[in-house]
């Protein structure tokens, strides 16, 4: 590990060191910032605020968690929004989305009153600032009248409940407050809050939401409601900082993080106002009195490198960075959960929290006040930087107090990436997927009006062209690039994954330009489009399976009763009657997938539905669900009564004891396996399963339980891996040696396994020895029951979409009679 190398400083010398003149010096730039075609903005949409709405109220529930610890329950929050709105001309609040539970989900903004005029004025600067940063940093009216905008993100984590409690308090505060002070600042400022971004965890006392996932993990994949409208928040108000209000942490924590940092970002434009920032709600946490509030911990100036980082983008805080915001996690101290606490401690601790998470609110806003020029000049510097293709910059040691090399952490971007359309695509599905998701972030995506040559390759017309010089390109960098090999700089990691890299596991074809952008015609796209293809004539038709969509339309052609068949190579093919084509047809309208003509002399195995019973999590429940597959959650307890007749796989994510069924359950599992029945396992739990139950012997070897990012593989063909890219996704990786006669390995870990993350090189648990063994394998038990089992993890957080198939295929191969 390395240690920090400089000693922290008090609040006041950071603030003189950081926002110094003479503390930083940029090198040249050889590119000159291109042009912005100049377009007139639609802005028909843009009202005056207020903009009020009458809120819809919920029942009463005695049952809402909030109660026992004395904050507000969710059902209190739209009466007291609407009765703010109804007595305040500086309230808007609005029903902005809804919870996977069907909870309301509450976005307000607070600010002095402007007429429509004015609101437009406002919108016009806000775009500005990232379409023509350079002449946003010159213009002196926006300067002097642009509302800065603050983003507060409250209760992410349903059982973290103050931060509601400290944003509804801000709220009525600057909405009922009548000085001049507070005039002034609701004249210069937007506040927008999120007022509960998880309900249905709130409601219930739960981290998760109701669909069972953590939403701080879910901004690059977005695979939750909630998780969406925090992503367009941001994007849209374009906040110059955002807090993200958590618990429980003694004593306080606060941003700024530890290393190691994400690469893509411009960390010199956020350490220096995030450090300094956070010493100043330090020093409020202290004034406000409280044994508890004395220090605080702030990871950058008090953890090892690891403990506490901001490396993937998968956190709101770290999304919120690459998006050009000063982003804050703010743990409040004490815990108030709990049976042994009385309902009077738990008030007191409900009480203390609230007031950390105002002092963070409203130091942060006085933060802005008080460095108006630098924070509006350096917002636009990430994007005037992106446009004009900077690179990132190497900051000296001590830039910062602190600041060390253990901080450098920097990329190269490559000038641009190209998406193939037609051939040269991989899966059509998962490219428009992988688009979608680089737009919807706030990223920005061009389509090529003709055929072109790039690095001796030639594309069609239509094919997806990332230019790198835009204002977000370290978001659209992060998401498209490899990732980082950080083994050997942090033996540590708050959290993973290491690496993601949509680009590589998200199954679409993405090639990297790195010195010049295509001499095309580009036209700017704002979707992801898959048209698919049926070819003409009567003959039969196939369907490589290589994506989650192509599984999709299989399972439906299978609910229509059609005749599909699955090929040696783990294909499918539909007898091309006219009927067939018909469906077939609707399936592309449906899913964009692409069928082509059949092998002549093609044999197959015919399939028929398959129901999937699974011994798993909310992700494996929902990856099924992508697939198409009809699914039924199983446990150890139920098997009796779930694992009837009708599953034709097992799917094994979660460690089992054969030997703890009760007689019924294990009399369940030996009918199902007596029949033939198929089973997928993942990991170690799905190998151990297939020892215990008598089926593929093997021996599971797990890397350490911190590995995780993406892995080079070699795939040997056959019904799971065929047509699978040479990437994988892994998470705790699971390698497979000692195989008993009849195992077939699909797929091995390279001889050099890691591409990017964090994996231990040497040892039992190393790269390298799990270099060049099985990651995937398959056969045939005794009893006539096949067998696949992962060693990557093809469910992780419902992120890898380009393994998704793999499982699909091999759910197929399982379900074979």
């Amino acid at each position: 590990m390395v240690r920090r190398l400089l000693p922290r400083l008090a609040a006041t010398t950071v603030t003189a060191a950081v926002l110094g003149t003479a503390a930083f010096t940029a090198p040249a730039v050889a590119s000159a910032l291109p042009a912005v075609p100049p377009r007139a903005p639609d802005l028909s949409d843009i009202r005056g605020l207020p903009q009020r709405n009458v809120l819809p109220v919920w029942p009463d529930n005695p049952a809402d968690a909030s109660i026992p610890i004395g904050v507000t329950p969710y059902d209190d929050i739209a009466p007291k929004l609407n009765a703010l709105q109804a007595g305040s001309d500086r309230v808007s609040a609005r029903v902005a989305g809804r919870s996977a539970g069907g909870h309301d989900l509450y976005a307000v903004t607070v600010t002095a009153p402007e007429t429509r005029a004015e609101a437009r004025q406002q919108e016009l600067w806000k775009r500005r600032i990232e379409e023509e940063p350079a002449r946003a940093q010159r213009d002196a009216a926006l300067l002097a009248g642009y509302k800065t905008p603050l983003f507060v993100n409250a209760n992410i984590h349903g059982n973290e409940w103050e931060g509601t409690d400290a944003a509804l308090r801000v709220i009525e505060d600057l909405a009922t407050d009548t000085s001049a002070e507070t005039a002034r600042l609701l004249k210069r400022n937007r506040l927008v809050f999120n007022i509960t971004s998880n309900p249905d965890g709130r409601v219930a006392g739960t981290r998760a939401n109701a669909a069972g996932y953590d939403l701080n993990r879910d901004l690059t994949i977005v695979s939750q409601p909630e998780t969406n409208l925090i992503r367009e928040l941001i994007i849209d108000t374009k906040p110059i900082i955002t807090l993200d209000l958590h618990g429980y942490v003694s004593p306080t924590l606060l941003h700024p993080s530890t290393p190691p940092h994400n690469v893509n970002n411009e960390y010199d434009l956020y350490i220096k106002h995030g450090l300094p920032n956070a010493l100043a709600i330090e020093a409020g946490l202290r004034d406000l009195g409280y044994a508890e509030t004395q220090q605080a911990r702030i990871p950058f100036r008090d953890d090892e490198p690891g403990v506490w980082d901001d490396f993937p983008p998968i956190y709101v805080p770290s999304f919120a960075m690459l998006q050009s915001s000063i982003p804050y996690t703010i743990e409040a101290p004490l815990n108030p959960r709990g049976s042994t606490l009385t309902p009077a401690e738990r008030v007191r601790r409900s009480g203390i929290n609230t007031d950390v998470h105002e002092v963070a609110i409203r130091t942060s806003l006085r933060y802005i006040q008080e460095h108006r020029a630098e924070v509006l000049h350096d917002q636009a510097e990430v994007y005037r930087r992106g446009w004009a293709g900077e690179p990132l910059r190497d900051l000296p040691d001590g830039y910062v107090p602190g600041w060390g090399p253990e901080d450098d952490y920097r990329t190269t971007f490559p000038r641009a990436y190209v998406i193939p359309n037609g051939a040269g695509q991989r899966s059509e599905p998962a490219a428009a997927r992988l688009v979608d998701l680089l737009i919807g972030s706030g990223g920005r995506v061009w389509r090529a009006k003709k055929a072109f040559t790039a690095n001796g390759r030639s594309y069609p017309a239509g094919s997806y062209v990332v230019d790198l010089h835009q204002p977000k390109r370290g978001l659209v960098n992060s998401l498209l690039e490899p990732g980082a090999d950080i083994t050997e700089r942090v033996d540590d990691l708050y959290a993973g994954p290491a690496a993601w890299s949509q680009g590589l596991t998200w199954g679409a074809t993405v090639d990297t330009l790195w010195d010049r952008l295509p001499k095309v015609p580009l036209e700017r796209t704002y979707d992801g489009r898959a048209e698919g293809d049926v070819p003409g004539g009567r003959g039969d038709l196939r369907l490589d399976l290589r994506d989650a969509a192509d599984l999709l339309a299989v399972n439906s052609l299978l609910g229509r009763g059609v005749a599909v068949h699955r090929l040696a190579d783990g294909s499918v093919v539909v007898p091309g009657t006219p009927a067939n084509r018909a469906l077939a047809r609707a399936e592309v309208r449906a899913h964009g997938v692409r069928f082509e003509r059949a092998p002549a002399g093609w044999r197959g195995t015919r399939l028929d539905q398959v129901v999937v019973g699974y011994l798993g999590t909310v992700e494996e429940r929902d990856t099924l669900a992508d697939l198409g597959f009809a699914a039924r959650a199983l446990t150890a307890a139920t098997l009796s009564t779930t694992l009837t007749d009708d599953v034709d796989v097992l799917l094994v994510a979660n460690s089992v004891n054969l030997a703890d069924l009760s007689p019924e359950n294990r009399a369940a599992l030996d009918a199902f396996l007596a029949r033939g029945g198929g089973v997928v396992g993942l990991g170690t739990a799905g190998a151990g399963f297939s020892n215990a139950a008598g089926l593929l012997t093997v021996t599971a070897t797990a890397g350490p339980s911190l590995a995780s990012g993406v892995a080079n593989v070699v795939n040997r063909g056959g019904p799971v891996s065929t047509s699978a890219a040479p990437h994988s996704f892994i998470s705790q990786p699971v390698w497979f040696t000692d195989l008993s006669p009849g195992v077939t390995v699909e797929q091995s870990y390279a001889a050099d396994p890691l591409l990017s993350g964090w994996w231990v090189t040497d040892g039992p648990g190393g790269q390298s020895a799990a270099a060049s063994q099985a990651s995937i394998v398959r056969g045939t038990a005794a009893g006539g029951n096949p067998v696949v089992l992962f060693g990557t993890d093809p469910t992780f957080r419902l992120h890898p979409k380009g393994l998704q198939s793999q499982l699909g295929r091999a759910l197929l191969w399982t379900a074979r009679r």
